[in-house]
Order: C-alpha cells, then structure tokens, then sequence
C-alpha cells in the first residue's frame, strides 16, 4: 500500500462526509501539503500568513481556494516558474478579494475601455497614487489586491474572476520599480478590455518572459499604447539624446512618470545600466506597504 493510500485510509476513518466528497476533499489536502511544503516555513511568517512556523491554521481559507489539478492558463511565465507558489499566491489573493466583496458593497462590472487605460497611466506622475489605486479601481468594478510576491514565484501580476463576476487584479510587487508596476498593472487590465469574454482560468504574468501568445501580444501592445504615444514613441527625441533631461521633458510630455519612459527604453535598446537614477526613484513596496 502507497503512503497516499495509507493516508486516504487514515482520512476516511475521521471524516464522517460521503466517500464522493470525502475523497475530492482528501485530494485537495493532498494537493495543499505538497504546495505548502515547497514554500519555506520562515517566509511565510514574514509574508505574515502565518503567526509561526508551525501552525498552518491562518491558510484554512486558502486551502479551500486551491484548485484541485493545474488548469490550462492564459499566462507567460520563465520555465523554471514555481506553479505551486503561483497556486497559493492566487489562492491568497482570491480570498483577499471575496473578503472585500463582502465588506464592501462593489459596483457591478460593466467593462473598461481603452481610455479607462490612458487615463490610469497619466496618474502615474505621482508615485503615491499606489495607495489609492484600489478605491480607483473599486468605482469601475474592478477588485485591486497587493499580495507580496514568495520567493522564486516569478510572477508580476494575474487577472481573475470572481463567482460575483467582478475581475481581480492582483499585483504581487515582484520588482519594487515603478515602471514594472504600471506596465504589468496595464498589461492585466488590457486584458479585461480585450479578452474578458475568454478569461475563463485564472491570467498570471511574468514581465520579463518573452511573450509567445497573440493575447500577450496584444495585452502587452495595449498596455504600452496607454503608456506613450505609439507614433510619437517611434521616433521620440530620447531615442537620440539620451539623457535624463531629454527623457524627463519627453515623459511630462507624455504625461508620465519618467521611469516609465526610462524603463521603456532601456528594455527596448537592451542597456539595463542606463537610467539606473530615474527607474529606481521610487520603491513601490515601500510606498504601498509603509514600513
């Protein structure tokens, strides 16, 4: 006899549930130990999902958010991209949402548009708008969550729904720089503007996998169009002068932050030295989680 079916013999003498649900629940607990088993017990406390490394009570709501198998996703992801911390984050940010739903009485979703998107971006010169992004985003029916990002996740973001049918958009802060949270905030809203009739499975994003799927493509285009001017951009005057003056002046042009612009040119010219001062201005995590 395995271990698992020693422990399925084990859970039916202590459970007095019908041996249908009994065993869908036994598979799920299963499914839960293995995830909570990769995450280092330490970093969970300090995430403060748990009082201590030994009492595991506080993810109760979380196990029953799990899903049961890996289900097909719309999402890129680097290859060595943890599934198990990218199923218990989502599970985490779930529960945070469902909470929100119930304590505050959420307007319908009824859709974002294009100019939903342009108009977020421009609120981008203050970086302190972090904090008021979720009541923002709460009067057009979208759910916005902050959960802290676990070690070797890799990933930025993941869009989702609700039974309520409100989306969630859920940012883990991966990156503390300000031009990756804009762009992955805009990525995952781009998605509800394009595909929100297919967003069937939880979307997770990894900002820096390179994109293969039309629908990243076009989230991806979406995002940045609301960003900066796509024909303005192509032959923007920090593309030739690339200092920070020019690329200030060409980001109030724009309308936003300059790490923004910054970080948009480093990745397309592959110089990841350049801008270091600009892109690192700001610490989205201390900003949003003050210490």
């Amino acid at each position: 006899m395995s271990k698992k079916d020693e422990d399925w013999a084990d859970f039916t003498h202590t459970t007095q549930t019908p041996e249908v649900d009994a065993r869908e629940l036994f598979e799920r607990f299963c499914e839960f130990k293995k995830v909570i088993a990769s995450i280092p017990r330490k970093e969970l406390v300090a995430r403060r999902w748990l009082k201590t490394v030994d009492d595991y009570s506080p993810l109760a709501t979380v196990f029953f958010g799990l899903p049961l198998a890996k289900q097909p996703t719309l999402f890129r992801k680097a290859p060595n991209a943890n599934e198990d911390l990218m199923a218990i984050w989502q599970a985490r940010a779930r529960v945070e949402a469902e909470h929100r739903c119930l304590a505050e009485e959420f307007p319908a979703f009824i859709g974002i548009t294009k100019d939903h998107l342009k108009e977020l971006a421009r609120l981008s010169v203050d970086p302190q708008v972090l904090c008021k992004l979720p009541v923002i985003l709460f009067k057009l029916g979208v759910i916005l969550v902050y959960i802290y990002s676990l070690p070797g996740m890799k990933t930025d973001g993941a869009v989702f729904h609700l039974s309520t049918g409100h989306p969630v958009v859920a940012m883990s802060l991966r990156y503390p720089r300000l031009d990756y949270f804009w762009f992955t905030l805009l990525h995952e809203l781009a998605h509800l503007v394009l595909h929100n009739d297919k967003l069937k499975e939880p979307v997770f994003f990894d900002v820096e996998a390179e994109e293969s799927e039309l629908t990243e493509k076009a989230a991806n285009r979406l995002a940045k169009d609301s960003l900066v001017d796509r024909n303005s951009w192509r032959n923007c005057t920090p593309k030739y002068d690339p200092s920070d003056r020019a690329v200030r002046a060409y980001a109030a042009e724009q309308g936003v932050h300059p790490s923004i612009i910054a970080g948009l040119l480093t990745r397309e010219s592959g110089n990841y030295a350049r801008y270091g001062k600009i892109i690192n201005e700001h610490n989205v995590r201390t900003i949003i989680f003050k210490p």
